[in-house]
């Protein structure tokens, strides 16, 4: 461990001391000296161990966890706190040097666990939130969140087996184990796209699936329509269901669907062609073919953007350790993963075999548009619209730093991202949409509904 800064003028005192003691000659002296280095252990060790104590709680989202034991280290401290979910009393709002925002925090009415699931907005002020294992849950937003109905999972209906006697049963669809779940939802009309972990009986693996259920906001209800993408190889245990991907975005149309895809945790699949492992993936939602669009990425589980006033498709990717990473997605182009990174290497990401792989650089691939050293756990991009209201944040993306607790304004010049302002911290921010009348709508890993006021 690096020694406090604080204390290296204690320990150069104390050394010169034990250097020099032989050539004094007054006890008086010497018995100075000790108390002055005693004064100064004292004043310092509290300062020691309040930093000792700050690095014991940096957690991230990128954990040096173990597949094989995912509970413990899996999960950050800081997202289950005692105080975890409840409303603030306290002013909140985004606040930045080139204006401010109020917002209010509420309690979601039901509980989630990490890492939660997106949420949708509905009309008439009702919002429909999926949690990580598939329950879906309308509410309203008055003064506080209200259910509209008790949660129901998401489900398809099978064929009844042989020796049962229902012609059909319902099964649950989402593989929910550890860290696997629903990773996003995208809602087209009166469509509900879900992109989640399933289980392949046949193969004995997972897969990231993407399927689109009828939204019936009417009665509060989502009905299994078809399976729309499942991702191939089936992946076997262990692996890390925080690195699957999973973000849903459309394209340049209603008929173009982006799907980003991570690494499963097994690197060695992502240069591999036969393979949708570590690749953006696009799905022509009228004849459901599909194809890799590009490729090179680890765990594409922040967010995934298609600005449609500029035709561009942004990615948010969790580097390894360091070497978070904004991308700016091109057609055939390959961002490099596992052989490059401005990360270093996870004790976890050994078992790829790509030990020796010189990391700190993108040499002869694609850079990415931002890098955040050390990780901040990125997260979603949404983007502030031309509202009028803050001419200065206009056109601008805002985006989620999870491990960090922070949320960011990017300032964005053509297709150059310039900086990234810190303008709201405290809350660990898993989903992330603004309006075209720049009001913010955010869901926390707390069980937490932030809003603007």
């Amino acid at each position: 461990m690096t020694r406090p800064i604080a204390l290296q003028p204690l320990v150069k005192f104390s050394l010169k001391f034990r250097v020099n003691k032989k050539d004094r000659t007054s006890k008086a002296h010497n018995m100075h000296q000790i108390s002055i280095i005693l004064f100064l252990a004292c004043s310092l060790l509290p300062a020691k161990f309040a930093l000792a104590e700050a690095a014991a709680a940096d957690t991230t989202d990128n954990a040096n966890r173990s597949p094989a034991s995912p509970p413990a280290e899996s999960y950050p401290i800081h997202v289950f706190k005692k105080d975890a979910g409840q409303a603030s009393s306290e002013p909140v709002k985004i606040n930045s040097i080139f204006g401010t925002q109020n917002l209010k925090v509420h309690k979601l009415p039901f509980e989630d666990s990490y890492p939660t699931g997106p949420f949708e907005r509905l009309d008439n002020n009702q919002f429909l939130f999926i949690t990580k294992c598939g329950d879906v849950y309308f509410t309203r937003l008055e003064e506080e969140i209200k259910l509209l109905k008790p949660a129901k999972s998401l489900t398809k209906f099978i064929p009844g087996s042989d020796d049962s006697p229902d012609e059909s049963s319902a099964k649950n669809v989402v593989y929910c184990k550890d860290l696997s779940g629903v990773k996003d939802s995208l809602r087209v009309n009166n469509s509900l796209f879900v992109s989640y972990t399933t289980w392949d009986e046949t193969y004995n693996g997972a897969r990231l699936a993407v399927s689109e259920f009828e939204l019936d906001t009417a009665n509060a209800d989502v009905i299994f329509k078809r399976e729309i993408y499942l991702s191939r190889p089936a992946i076997k245990e262990p692996f890390l269901g925080h690195q699957v991907g999973g973000k849903l975005v459309l394209g340049e149309n209603n008929n173009t669907l982006f799907l980003s895809i991570g690494d499963f945790s097994k690197p060695e699949r992502v240069q591999d062609k036969t393979t949708s492992i570590g690749k953006v993936i696009k799905i022509d939602l009228q004849r459901l073919n599909a194809e890799v669009y590009a490729t090179g990425l680890r765990s594409p589980s922040g967010g995934l953007f298609y600005d449609r006033d500029t035709n561009e498709l942004w990615l948010s990717e969790h580097g390894p350790r360091g070497g978070d990473e904004i991308n700016l997605i091109k057609k055939g182009k390959n961002y490099g993963w596992p052989i490059v990174s401005y990360g270093t290497i996870y004790e976890r990401d050994g078992m790829g075999n790509y030990y020796g792989n010189k990391f700190n650089n993108h040499d002869n691939y694609e850079k990415p548009a931002m890098t955040f050293v050390p990780s901040v756990g990125i997260g979603q991009i949404a983007k502030y619209a031309d509202t009028g209201k803050n001419d200065y944040w206009d056109n601008d993306y805002f985006v989620a730093g999870m491990a960090s607790m922070s949320l960011y304004r990017i300032k964005k010049e053509g297709p150059n991202l310039v900086y990234a302002e810190p303008v709201l911290s405290g809350y660990r921010i898993r989903a992330i949409k603004i309006d075209a009348q720049g009001n913010f709508y955010m869901k926390t890993d707390h069980n937490q509904f932030i809003v603007s006021e």
